[in-house]
């Protein structure tokens, strides 16, 4: 039987705009809608979700909430959750909240009655917000931030990963590692950087070297971006502050780090290595590849659909939280190998 992810292939779009057609929603252009009715008839695909919902008295439509898809991490994270999802016959509506608390409890509120289920990758809500959000639609969060409250959850593994990356440039021989994407505000919704900041601190201990706060790189936007990556290194270089290897907490503050260093003259990694933080495809082809650590996006987009299908079953206690932290992965590339550091600053 075909599936919607053959449908997608054979109509080059995504697995998001078949459901759209499949679900009558608007926002399709025609060309499109005629380019993937075409594949539906040439497969013989037959969407079975209503049949399936009359006979199990279950919704199969469950949401994704995501602050945005600007971030290669987020993008490539919905595609992995859609193709889990559709091995699990469920079909996934994308909704994005900038990562607003208003726009998150807004989407439980208009959406949730219709849905069987829901992913949400929240960033505004409180510990109590949560829990509502759990009560009130079955719910996992995928998520950095620890609640005070029993909701399921699944993280990567932030402060073991960037750990891992500074073992690795100290296994190189690089001592002088500045750490970009910092933040020292108590905002529980920069989450993500407290840990991997903790991380570095770690890896530091580790090694035996010391805390150097001028090495240390905040960045101010939630969302990490290539521009703060080069700001933040074009600070470090014009304070003549030595450093011979950055890790970045997001691959794409590594490739603005990676930019700004090469316009400056410096030889990466001959004078300074880099590595980031996701494992994205840009990682891949940057100049030189990055060296990046790959945070296990399939483990949680398949742990994550394993909880989901439990609470929609209803096979769990309604308040017995549970955590699941993916394995992680790191991908050694050209941008921490080559020669022995040698730039001392601007």
């Amino acid at each position: 039987m075909s599936t919607m992810h053959d449908v997608a292939q054979r109509a080059g779009v995504s697995l998001k705009t078949v459901s759209r057609v499949v679900n009558g929603e608007p926002n399709v252009s025609e060309q499109t809608r005629r380019k993937v009715d075409a594949a539906i008839a040439e497969l013989d695909f037959r969407p079975n979700s209503v049949a399936r919902n009359l006979r199990t008295g279950r919704i199969d439509l469950v949401g994704l909430a995501l602050p945005h898809l600007s971030q290669p991490y987020f993008s490539s994270l919905a595609e992995e959750i859609m193709r889990e999802a559709e091995r699990h016959g469920l079909t996934v509506l994308i909704e994005l909240t900038e990562g607003a608390a208003e726009a998150e409890l807004a989407l439980v509120r208009e959406h949730g009655p219709h849905l069987g289920g829901l992913l949400m990758y929240p960033v505004g809500l409180s510990d109590a917000q949560a829990l509502t959000v759990a009560r009130t639609v079955p719910t996992v969060f995928i998520s950095e931030r620890a609640y005070d409250a029993p909701v399921d959850r699944v993280a990567m593994a932030n402060q073991e990963g960037v750990r891992a990356l500074v073992g690795h440039m100290v296994s190189l021989g690089y001592t002088r590692i500045a750490a970009l994407g910092a933040d020292h505000t108590d905002r529980p919704e920069r989450a993500a950087a407290h840990l991997r900041l903790e991380g570095y601190r770690e890896g530091l201990r580790d090694a035996g070297l010391p805390y150097v706060p001028d090495l240390v790189l905040e960045v101010g936007t939630p969302h990490w971006n290539r521009q703060e990556g080069a700001t933040a290194m074009r600070r470090l270089i014009d304070q003549g502050v030595p450093f011979d290897a950055v890790v970045a907490f997001a691959d794409v503050l590594a490739l603005g780090a990676l930019h700004t260093l090469q316009e400056a003259g410096v030889r990466v990694p001959a004078e300074v290595a880099v590595a980031g933080f996701d494992d994205t495809d840009d990682a891949r082809y940057a100049h030189p590849a990055l060296t990046s650590l790959a945070p296990g996006r399939s483990q949680i987009a398949r742990e994550a659909l394993v909880l989901l299908n439990d609470r929609m079953n209803g096979t769990v206690e309604r308040d017995s939280g549970r955590l699941v932290v993916a394995d992680h992965q790191l991908t050694v590339r050209e941008s921490t190998l080559g020669g022995m550091p040698a730039w001392g600053g601007a």
